[in-house]
């Protein structure tokens, strides 16, 4: 077997000595009630129903609801820490019920910091005031994150830096200089393998390029203003740079794959890494059953997911259509159509149902490709560049474009045009047109998401036949179902409700509840 190299005894060396880190166990903690964390802990699994996100930024979604409740009540969060603290262990996001008061000393300073960064910053701007306060409040939530999830966080950045120094040097972008090039490449990289998203980006991106701005301090804002101005517009230019070669995202997907899976591995594993790598039979059966493993996790996943998104849409969306297509009906003077409501009841649930069945997992010939990147990635060895041209936006032959949007609009109105047919059929009143067009395009969008969790450990390096064929009828239904989505959310009713008339008195409940539990075991102390 070749020897492992420079960058995997790195790796490894590093992923020991943060998982074995001792931690210090404090005597000075503060106490969260179990009782209350249970109810709390039940809410929040009922209320990230209502607002279906994405499993990594669950948390980091919660942080951010807990910080614009509280901010609309306490703008400057004065002695909030230890109430958001117990937030975040009440809804399960930290590890135990018992805060270490180091930790809340911190958070109360990372708080201060950025509130104060955020009054300096928005004091005398004009239309700059609202995007300065959104990039610091997005700062701020993946900061309070990280410091609830620091092991976590530790090990994600190593497996990602890890990857990045393999990859790098093999990835060469024509027309690009190298540190342009490096930069794109690392947010790709974020993009890919993390699944960062803009906020993600916005703080890592920080972290990693103004690392000494974190350090200022709050009596020299006034000489960094400028320096904070220049890096948050720095940033978000990167990051909303249409010039990424789709390629390079394309040829990362690819291998996010065996990244998934040798992270597991190194994890799993520690202890006896040395000896499993030293001998190619081992290394190829510990490989084998970990993605058989991670493949059969993967449909269970899927079979959540898609309960999941339902229950969502149910809740969000199709309840309130219903309250309106039942009356609408029995008030227009026509026959009831049952067979209309039996339809948009029932199909939602089918179609949800069928991305669910159809989605197969991944076979041994997958298994043999994320082997082959795997033992590539850890053991020395010549690496082939793998070029990229950098295609800069050029402006195109205007018959050209009419051409190409003429031909997009047209999948749009055969798809429509179909599902037109096919309802006028069954005598679809028009306004149960429009809820069945709503329930499918939702339903499409919600599918093609959770599809892609089953698809996380298959490397695709071609496409089907019938793919084209598949694009051009699904395509305006996804791409529609995601704009309702996204419009619809603005308005969503029932998350107004749960944030502002439900949440906010309940966890002020919490909190007396929290204290009174408190009060009674220190006097029971006493007593005793």
């Amino acid at each position: 077997m070749p020897n492992l190299s420079t960058y995997t005894r790195s790796l490894l060396e590093a992923i020991d000595k943060i998982v074995n880190k001792q931690t210090i166990e404090e005597s000075e903690t503060i106490d969260v009630s179990k009782t209350v964390s249970f109810f709390a802990l039940v809410y929040e699994r009922f209320r990230n129903v209502i607002e279906f996100k994405d499993e990594h930024i669950i948390r980091r979604n919660a942080i951010n609801r807990i910080l614009v409740r509280r901010l609309a009540f306490n703008p400057d969060l004065v002695d909030e820490a230890a109430s958001i603290a117990k937030e975040i262990v009440w809804a399960g996001y930290y590890k135990t019920d018992k805060i270490p008061e180091s930790k809340i000393n911190r958070l109360e300073k990372i708080i201060d910091w950025y509130i104060s960064l955020r009054n300096f910053l928005v004091r005398g701007e004009g239309s700059r005031k609202h995007y300065y306060a959104e990039f610091i409040r997005d700062l701020l939530v993946c900061q309070i994150e990280e410091l609830f999830a620091e092991k976590e966080s530790q090990i994600e950045r190593t497996f990602l830096f890890y990857f990045y120094q393999v990859l790098n040097p093999q990835i060469v972008v024509e027309g690009l200089e190298k540190d342009e090039k490096d930069l794109l490449f690392y947010i790709a990289s974020e993009r890919v393998f993390l699944k960062s998203d803009y906020i993600y980006l916005r703080f890592r991106l920080f972290k990693l390029l103004f690392e000494d701005l974190l350090k200022v301090k709050k009596e020299d804002f006034v000489e960094k203003a400028a320096e904070f101005k220049k890096a948050f517009a720095f940033i978000d230019k990167y990051i909303n740079d249409k010039h990424t070669d789709r390629k390079i995202v394309r040829y990362l997907t690819n291998i996010r794959p065996a990244y998934l899976i040798l992270k597991e591995f190194v994890l799993r594993h520690k202890d006896s890494l040395n000896t499993i790598f030293s001998d190619e039979k081992k290394i190829r059966s510990y490989l084998d059953a970990l993605c058989r493993e991670k493949y059969a996790q993967s449909k269970e996943r899927l079979t959540r997911a898609g309960i999941r998104s339902f229950i969502y849409i149910f809740l969000t969306k199709m309840l309130l259509v219903f309250i309106a297509e039942y009356p609408i009906m029995a008030n227009s003077g026509d026959p009831m159509n049952y067979t209309a409501l039996g339809i948009n009841a029932l199909f939602p649930p089918l179609l949800m149902a069928l991305f669910v069945f159809l989605t197969g997992v991944p076979g041994e010939d997958n298994t043999q490709k994320i082997y082959e990147k795997v033992t590539q990635f850890i053991y020395e060895g010549d690496k082939k560049p793998v070029v990229f041209k950098h295609k800069k936006t050029k402006p195109k032959n205007f018959m050209f474009n009419v051409f190409f949007w003429a031909f997009y609009f047209t999948t749009f109105a055969v798809t429509f045009w179909l599902i037109n047919i096919v309802l006028n059929f069954f005598s679809f009143p028009w306004y149960s047109k429009l809820i069945f067009v709503f329930f499918v395009t939702a339903v499409s969008f919600f599918g093609f998401r959770i599809r892609k969790v089953a698809l996380e450990y298959q490397i695709k390096e071609k496409e089907s036949v019938l793919q084209p064929v598949v694009d051009f009828f699904m395509i305006p239904l996804i791409s529609v179902g995601k704009w309702l989505s996204n419009e619809i959310s603005k308005l969503n009713v029932l998350i107004f409700i749960f944030d502002f008339l439900i949440e906010a008195p309940f966890k002020v409940l919490f909190e007396v509840i929290e204290e009174w539990i408190s009060f009674v075991r220190r006097r029971k102390e006493e007593i005793i």
